[in-house]
Formats: C-alpha cells, sequence, structure tokens
C-alpha cells in the first residue's frame, strides 16, 4: 500500500510519499512504514525537527520499483526538494503533484508536467480569481517597499514560512539589494539547509554579534517566521509575502505581496490541459470549485478528494 502526503500518523508499515518539507504534508513521518521524500525535503525537515526517521531518498526521475507499481519522483517546483510522485501501476498511470508550482522562481525550478491516466491536483488557488502577477514585478515591489522603509528609518520586516517562502524572499532581497539580511534563528535552520543543497543565500542570523549590530542599526532587512513574534528596539513595518494578498486585505500588517510558490488558477487550467488525464481528483483550497470548472466548461472528468479519510489509491480507478 502507498500513502500520500497523509495528515497524521497512519498505523501501517506501509510506503509514505512525502511531497515537500511543510508540516502538514509530514504525517507520515510519524509513522510505522518506510517513507519515501528527497535528500533535500529530509535535510531540511531534520534541520527544523530533528533527525528524520524512516527515510527512504529518491531521486527525480529515478524510477523505485514497489511490488506491482513503479514510482517516479519529478520536481514540483514548490520549495527545494518537493516532489510530484508519478505512479505507474497495471491498472493506470497516476500523477499526484502535492503542492506545486508552475513558474521558475530564484531557488527552485517551476515543475513540468507529466502525462498520466489520473491526476491528483493541488488547488489551492484554483479560483479564477487568483490570478498572480508576473515575479518580477512582485520582487520589484518587495523590495522598493523594503528600500523605504530603511530610508525612514524603520527596519522592514518580512513574516513569511521559515521554509520555502523565507529563503525565496532571502534570495530575492540579495539579488535585487546590496542590503543586509537579517534572518530569525528558525529560519536560519533552513537557510543552512538551502546552501548544503546548493543555493547560495547571503544572511546574518539574528543572535550573533553582526545580526544584532545590524538590527541596532536599522540598516538591513529581517525575515522572520510567521508563526514567531517580532520584538526589535527599534520600530519595525511588517510585511507579508503571500498568494492570499492578491485577493484579500492583510489588515494585521503595513504591507502585503502576492508572491505564491502555489499554481494560480490559470496555471492549473493549463496544467491539466498539458497533462491530458482521463480524469482528475481536486485537492486542498478550491478544489471543488475547480472540479466544478474542469467538468463543466472543459468537459473533464473532475471531482474532489475529501481530506478526511485517508485512501487506497486503486480506489479511485
Amino acid at each position: 500500500m502507498l500513502h500520500l502526503d497523509p495528515s497524521a500518523s497512519v498505523n501501517s508499515t506501509a510506503r509514505y510519499c512525502i511531497s515537500h518539507a511543510h508540516i502538514d504534508h509530514l504525517g507520515g513521518l510519524n509513522s510505522r512504514g518506510r517513507c519515501l521524500l528527497t535528500a533535500q525535503t529530509a535535510d531540511i525537515v531534520s534541520s527544523r525537527n530533528g533527525k528524520c526517521r524512516r527515510a527512504e531518498h529518491v531521486v527525480y526521475e529515478k524510477k523505485i520499483t514497489l511490488n506491482d507499481m513503479d514510482v517516479i519522483p519529478h520536481n514540483a517546483g514548490h520549495m527545494l526538494g518537493s516532489a510530484q510522485f508519478e505512479i505507474r501501476s497495471p491498472e493506470a498511470t497516476i500523477l499526484y503533484t502535492g503542492d506545486f508550482n508552475c513558474r521558475d522562481m530564484l531557488t527552485t525550478d517551476k515543475a513540468k508536467p507529466v502525462r498520466c491516466d489520473i491526476l491528483v491536483l493541488e488547488t489551492t488557488y484554483g479560483h479564477p480569481m487568483y490570478t498572480f502577477p508576473d515575479p518580477l514585478e512582485t520582487r520589484v515591489d518587495m523590495v522598493d517597499w523594503a528600500l523605504k522603509e530603511i530610508q525612514r528609518g524603520v527596519i522592514p520586516v518580512f513574516k513569511v514560512y521559515s521554509a520555502g517562502k523565507a529563503q525565496e524572499v532571502v534570495k530575492i532581497l540579495n539579488e535585487f539589494t546590496n542590503v543586509p539580511v537579517v534572518t530569525q534563528p528558525k529560519v536560519t535552520r533552513v537557510n543552512q539547509a538551502y546552501e548544503r543543497n546548493g543555493v547560495v543565500l547571503q544572511y546574518t542570523d539574528a543572535e550573533n554579534e553582526e545580526g544584532r549590530e545590524l538590527l541596532k542599526s536599522g540598516e538591513c532587512v529581517y525575515i522572520a517566521s510567521s508563526q514567531n513574534a517580532v520584538s526589535n528596539s527599534r520600530e519595525v513595518s511588517l510585511a507579508v509575502a503571500t498568494g492570499w494578498a492578491a485577493r484579500f486585505p492583510m489588515n494585521t500588517v503595513d504591507a502585503a505581496f502576492p508572491l505564491s510558490c502555489h499554481a494560480d488558477f490559470h496555471q492549473l487550467v493549463e496544467y491539466v490541459e498539458q497533462v491530458r488525464p482521463r480524469e482528475v481528483f481536486t485537492v486542498h483550497g478550491f478544489k471543488d470549485d475547480f472540479a466544478d470548472y474542469l467538468l463543466r466548461r472543459r468537459g473533464i472528468k473532475a471531482r474532489p478528494i475529501s481530506p478526511i479519510v485517508q485512501k487506497h489509491l486503486m480506489e479511485y480507478l
């Protein structure tokens, strides 16, 4: 049996496909079975939560045979190490995208379509109201805001996911400015995992002497985890970088930028067209809306998957 990104522990010695290192996709790590994940994902998990147990490292495009199934991981473009899983069985070829992104980012390449019979598609932003601007435009806006805040004597703070989004923001600031970047320790640990895997980042940890001096001077940008409070002796200005900013006002912060590592509505439609599945199952976010759109507007057999029960893959054939 093969489980795909269970959100909670499953009492089974089956295999578990772990698509990436965000906590809501790591439930399989607490189970008794072996976990299939990339070495990069395992490194990020270990940097945040200690040793990644029962990990079986997989490599993009390299096939693993499990009984009568072949499992082939492909880059998902969501963050370092994120993977789509292609499962080939005698009955059908299934593609599970996990969280994925169809635009090149500074810290990861975009996901590429994989032909299949059954597509299990992540639809976090599967509604027409979510159309993201060109990433370059968003990067320029983020940098412009940060420089203006520094000029007026305020430390710009980006509160983002410590794994994935934080490293993308660090890289944006590195590429577009010469301003020092200071990172919260939780972010620093993931930065180090990225560096171990070939992603060059320039930053200083907030708890070393240089980081403390930069924060004291105010001549820096601070990157903090979205889950941690920000305290500093100087005035700060808070910003978020999330796809939700494309639609909803973020009233609890000073600035919001629609930087997303997920596919937006139009990317999802294009991806389905390129994959050409005979049936689509949608998960997460606007799963009902997107399945309805595919069925009614595109004539593609589609339906949402309930997140409540972990099903066996062959139940969908």
